[in-house]
């Protein structure tokens, strides 16, 4: 690194290249554009700008599918959800309940093939909304 720098400057990289070379004279052709590499670069901005396009569309997709989500999310906590939770409860709990009074190992249950056909059938009727 030069010894003719000041301070501030030397912890800084200079060695970077930033396209210039110093001359002792002006140079004697001047520079040419090459279209072609313009060209290109509009294509390929095209290209960007179409891909920009498909992902702004995918996003609004996805934000669709998100507020969706959150309708049903509301729905599943509507009035008429929350009541047929509840007849739920009033159906299983008291079955569970009754299992549990005795200690006894076995449990007698005879005829108990109507009485669990009909509290499937309370509980399909709530649980499918017929």
């Amino acid at each position: 690194m030069a010894k003719d720098i000041p301070d501030y400057l030397r912890e800084y990289d200079l060695d970077q290249d930033w396209g210039f070379t110093p001359v002792s004279k002006t140079p004697e052709s001047s520079p040419s554009v090459d279209t072609s590499v313009i060209e290109t670069n509009n294509v390929e901005l095209a290209k960007v700008k179409s891909d920009v396009g498909d992902i702004k569309s995918m996003m609004n997709e996805i934000m669709q599918i998100v507020a969706e989500k959150e309708t049903v999310t509301q729905e599943l906590a509507s009035e008429d959800v929350i009541k047929r939770f509840k007849e739920i409860e009033k159906l299983i709990l008291p079955f569970l309940y009754n299992l549990m009074k005795s200690d006894e190992p076995y449990i007698h249950w005879p005829n108990r093939s109507p009485i669990i056909k009909a509290q499937i059938e309370k509980l399909l009727k709530l649980t499918k909304g017929k």
